[in-house]
């Protein structure tokens, strides 16, 4: 992870401010990977249960880091300065250097969507405003943190992505990061091997409503069972699919479009999920005084991140690319949009491993399994150990389904099954790299 310091002013200011009087040399930003480092970078080394970043030190001067922060003295003629821990360093700089930041920061946290949802609201506010964000995949304890260092104080606001593998990792975050507003999307099963229950997972996901301020603000997701019983001590914000609340949306299935009061919104090129993230973005937006016909327009004019549903043509067929990740609830609502989906030819379904579900693994895929039969999916690929039990749980229902070990074989198999007009759905957890089947279908 590496980020630029775009302020490098205020960045100076914050480390005399933490440490008066030291000679700080020309920085270009900070980085605690010495493979990432460039030329004039801080190179910060974290000490993990199974790592300690102070090895590469020699490997971060040679790249042309200027500065380390250090644990613990160590021959270099890098120029260093020694802190009890870097991480805590990493989270007392980010605090100190959030201080200084006028402009509200909204969280934006979640079991499925909330990048989607971040990348989402960050389009439609950009419109009006100019917006601050954590890019990519920073949405670690370390990630989240270290994306303010790129943030300058010529803005209007930040949105923030929270992520948490572990319990208690978002109120880590928010205790740094210190957002004003706060959304979370839902509340599924995703990393459900760190945390047992989605009890546990709606707590660990509530810390972000409970961290905002008296006069902040929670955007809150009646559709959720878990979220709409949270306990809120600000601004409470109600937007809904299903019932009456502050912000109501109305899906037309058939046409794919979202009624918001008087205006429909034409979704039909994204997943059916994009219903529910379109309304949560469109509460955000109206409450921060953009117009009507401003979301409107932009939320149509979005495009999908990679991996998250976006529709891709190769040949005479259609590939939904939902390989991002996967868990239980993701992976049946994505299969069930694709059964909504009109085509003259059949709706097959490439299925990678669903990972960190603990000792619900097994359980998980045959249900899987079982709701590819009850949807009357034409065709299934699975590949990976786990996918196995998806397709013991198919034995003696209609199509085909069929096992691989081999992704290149399956790759094989599935160009010579695939006809003019299928669609095909693609699914599985980041480390299953299931869009290499998409560049299988290309080549």
């Amino acid at each position: 992870m590496r980020v630029n310091i775009s302020n490098k002013q205020l960045f100076s200011d914050v480390i005399q401010r933490m440490f008066p009087g030291f000679d700080l040399p020309e920085i270009n930003g900070l980085t605690i990977d010495s493979r990432n480092v460039e030329r004039g970078d801080i190179f910060l080394p974290l000490i993990g249960n199974n790592f300690d970043g102070h090895q590469f030190i020699a490997q971060a001067e040679a790249s042309g880091a200027s500065l380390a922060f250090i644990e613990n003295p160590i021959g270099t003629s890098l120029s260093t300065k020694q802190v009890q821990s870097t991480k805590s360093f990493l989270y007392d700089l980010v605090r100190e250097y959030r201080s200084q930041l006028a402009y509200p920061f909204i969280g934006i946290t979640g079991s499925n969507g909330k990048t989607t949802t971040k990348d989402l609201l960050c389009h439609v506010l950009s419109d009006k405003m100019n917006v601050m964000r954590t890019e990519g995949n920073f949405n670690s304890t370390i990630g989240a943190p270290l994306s303010l260092l790129a943030f300058d104080t010529d803005s209007d606001i930040a949105v923030i992505e929270i992520g948490a593998n572990h319990p208690g990792e978002i109120e880590t975050i928010c205790n740094i990061v210190q957002p004003n507003m706060g959304l979370i999307t839902n509340i599924g099963e995703a990393h459900l091997a760190h945390f047992g229950s989605k009890n546990e997972i709606a707590k660990t996901k509530s810390a972000l409503f409970t961290s905002l301020p008296s006069c902040g603000t929670a955007f809150v997701n009646l559709d959720d069972p878990f979220i709409s019983k949270m306990n809120i001590s600000c601004q409470r914000i109600e937007y809904s699919l299903n019932t009456t609340a502050d912000y109501q949306g109305v899906w037309m299935d058939k046409t794919k479009q979202l009624q918001l009061n008087d205006t429909m919104v034409d979704l039909s090129v994204y997943p059916t999920s994009m219903s529910i993230n379109s309304l949560a973005v469109y509460a955000v937006a109206s409450e921060l005084g953009c117009r009507i016909p401003s979301i409107s327009s932009r939320l149509q004019s979005f495009q999908l991140p990679e991996g998250r549903g976006e529709v891709i043509q190769v040949q005479n067929y259609t590939v939904i690319n939902d390989s991002y990740n996967a868990n239980l609830d993701s992976a049946r609502l994505g299969i069930n949009n694709l059964m909504k989906i009109s085509c003259s030819g059949r709706k097959i379904t490439i299925i990678g491993d669903m990972l960190e579900l603990g000792d619900k693994e097994e359980e998980y895929h045959h249900r899987l399994g079982r709701y590819l039969v009850d949807k009357k999916v034409d065709a299934v690929f699975a590949y990976g150990t786990l996918s196995q039990h998806v397709i013991h749980a198919m034995d003696g229902s209609k199509g085909f389904y069929q096992f691989y070990s081999d992704k290149n074989v399956l790759i094989t198999d599935l160009k010579e099954y695939l006809q003019d007009g299928d669609v095909v759905y693609i699914k599985g957890s980041r480390g299953m790299k299931m869009e290499d089947v998409i560049e299988g279908l290309k080549s």
